[in-house]
């Protein structure tokens, strides 16, 4: 059986919270996950690894948002046109959150409302993973 991740599949966790030294002793303590730090220029995006294998990341609530965004978990499925799924999301009443941006080399994300107000992003790589 092939671990390749399809399109349509979740593929990504991630946590935006307002207190990420809190998070990471709740969750090491909770499951033994461990934490890589990434100085990404303008923030720290902390990969969430289990027994060596990178299964989430976390980062903090984008400054200046701390009232508007609560600490969250979002979840990421996998597509293979990005562009083209966010034109047939907003077409089927989808709130679009993120529009299409570039995560450097790795791939494209966008973060939409879903017509019930839930928050999905969709992810498009550009590496094999």
């Amino acid at each position: 059986m092939s671990n390749e991740i399809k399109a349509g599949e979740f593929c990504w966790n991630e946590l935006i919270s307002s207190d990420i030294y809190s998070v990471k002793t709740f969750y090491s303590k909770l499951f033994g996950w461990e934490f890589q730090d990434n100085d990404i220029g303008h923030m720290t995006y902390t990969m969430i690894k289990n027994n060596g294998k990178d299964v989430g990341g976390m980062m903090p609530v984008p400054a200046g948002k701390e009232q508007q965004i609560p600490s969250h978990w979002l979840s990421y499925i996998c597509v293979d046109d990005l562009d083209s799924m966010v034109g047939k999301a907003r077409s089927l009443g989808a709130d679009i959150k993120q529009d299409v941006m570039n995560v450097g080399d790795f791939g494209r994300l966008a973060i939409l409302a879903d017509p019930s107000g839930a928050h999905i992003a969709l992810w498009q790589s550009l590496k094999s993973c």
